[in-house]
């Protein structure tokens, strides 16, 4: 029997693990983990301990303590933003001073005056490298608090600590689930499996962005990773996709490569919520979110290509057309990214909407459960397509998703997701407010949702893997 060897060398590495993309992290654990319950005898785990050449297989059970991996366990939350009181009016003025609130955690503060120091991009970038540093720390500290609980592990694989090259086998799968274009070298590695070892190699493309929409993205970063994938593409003998616009983008650069696949592109159906999740959130935990009142959700890196922008713009005519006391606030849930220091700095000159916005960053998994339950409904205002799993996490959860039109075509949303247009600010704002304002309606739609909705689970996911690979 073929087996599949699985690259989780992204897991061990911070710099991969920094310019990952949560989304994309998110599917390699997941991926794996549904692998090692259900075709654990077909699955191996490797990673690179040297040169293109030199891999060693790795026991899943050995994986359980990277941060990769616990930061989805502790979390390290992180609120922005100040709480706002919804009982009386709220005028939005240019130049106007506030008072930070009792709500805001002390390490806020600190942050806060750190940014107040300097000015201009540079405060910016003190600020949000402080608060890396200081949710590492958050992090560590409560991995280290629940120490004494005991982790339920599997045997050791007998293999674990093999070099690669003396268990594969000809015919078996070398699988690449994402994030490996940072590794100028890793066509030696491919060239390596398929000449010598008469390995077949996988690929997971979640996209190929940097590709068609470069403004999105480091100029450095799009250069390497085109280069990478001009060079590693032709050389694949299986692509996974997550949705039919990646499948599309492949297609196109292939074609326009001229190198065409020997076989058809496999569409991974992914699953709709976190395995990992606890079942509900412990009370003393709830405090710690921060979050009061009615609130809208958005769950996505703030980069370009996510448009929140849009969403700070919709707020703010809310803030002018509605009475402030019926306006829920905006909760963005995900880490400052690249390309958004314009964004950041008009949030912080309008003191985050005057509190109508905050910015949760590294939540856990139950935390994040807990902010999806306890949401109005969701909003995706992305400008390109891909599979967001927000989307389907909030359906998942039963809640009502509002989503741009780029996403309408490439997520199993069953028709129970409504969209707007993300280039256009009127169309945006009459679809959000109708949702704020019509709460019949509201719960209607979410009652939908949970007679109608089917979930698909990550085992599921790996079964479609499974189907054309071994």
């Amino acid at each position: 029997m073929s087996r599949i060897w699985i690259d989780i060398d992204v897991l061990f590495s911070r710099s991969s693990v920094e310019i990952c993309p949560p989304s994309v992290l998110r599917v390699v654990l997941e991926i794996c983990q549904a692998l090692q319950v259900s075709a654990s005898t077909q699955v191996g785990f490797v990673r690179r301990k040297g040169g293109p050449q030199n891999w060693v297989c790795v026991d899943w059970s050995d994986v359980q303590d990277l941060p990769a991996v616990t930061r989805y366990r502790a979390g390290a939350l992180h609120l922005t933003g100040r709480q706002v009181s919804t009982t009386k009016p709220s005028k939005i003025s240019e130049g106007a001073s506030f008072t930070q609130t009792n709500g805001v955690a002390d390490v806020l503060k600190t942050q806060l005056q750190v940014l107040r120091a300097g000015s201009g991009w540079f405060g910016a970038a003190a600020r949000y490298s402080l608060q890396r540093w200081q949710d590492n720390r958050a992090r560590r500290t409560a991995l280290s608090k629940t120490a004494h609980v005991p982790v339920r592990r599997h045997r050791a694989s007998v293999l674990s600590g093999s070099s690669l090259r003396e268990v594969v086998r000809p015919g078996d799968l070398f699988l690449a689930l994402g994030s490996t274009w940072e590794r100028e070298d890793y066509p030696q590695t491919v060239r390596w499996l398929r000449d010598v070892l008469r390995v077949r190699f996988g690929l997971f493309v979640h996209d190929l962005l940097p590709v068609y929409r470069q403004e999105w993205f480091l100029k450095n970063k799009t250069s390497r990773y085109k280069t990478w994938h001009q060079t590693i593409l032709p050389l694949v003998d299986q692509v996974f996709v997550d949705g039919v616009d990646a499948a599309s983008e492949v297609t196109t650069y292939l074609a326009q490569i001229s190198r065409p696949l020997l076989q058809p592109i496999v569409t991974v159906p992914l699953g709709t919520a976190p395995t990992s999740t606890d079942a509900h959130l412990p009370v003393q935990e709830r405090g710690e979110i921060g979050v009061e009142g009615e609130y809208v959700l958005c769950v996505a890196t703030l980069e370009p290509r996510k448009n929140h922008e849009l969403l700070l713009r919709v707020w703010r005519r809310l803030l002018q057309v509605m009475p402030a006391t019926t306006i829920p606030k905006l909760i963005l849930v995900g880490e400052v990214g690249w390309l958004v220091s314009d964004l950041m700095q008009q949030l912080e000159n309008s003191d985050w909407l005057n509190g109508y916005v905050q910015l949760v960053s590294a939540p856990s998994d139950a935390q994040l459960e807990h902010l999806y339950r306890n949401c109005l409904f969701t909003v995706a205002p992305s400008l390109a397509g891909g599979v967001s799993l927000p989307v389907l996490e909030s359906l998942h959860y039963g809640k009502p998703c509002l989503a741009s039109h780029a996403l309408a075509g490439n997520v199993s949303d069953q028709g129970l997701v409504k969209h707007f247009d993300p280039l256009n600010l009127h169309d945006a704002l009459r679809v959000i407010r109708n949702a704020i304002e019509d709460r019949h309606n509201l719960k209607q739609w979410a009652k939908e949702i949970e007679n109608r909705f089917k979930p698909v689970s990550w085992r599921q996911s790996v079964e479609t893997i499974l189907r054309h690979t071994v």
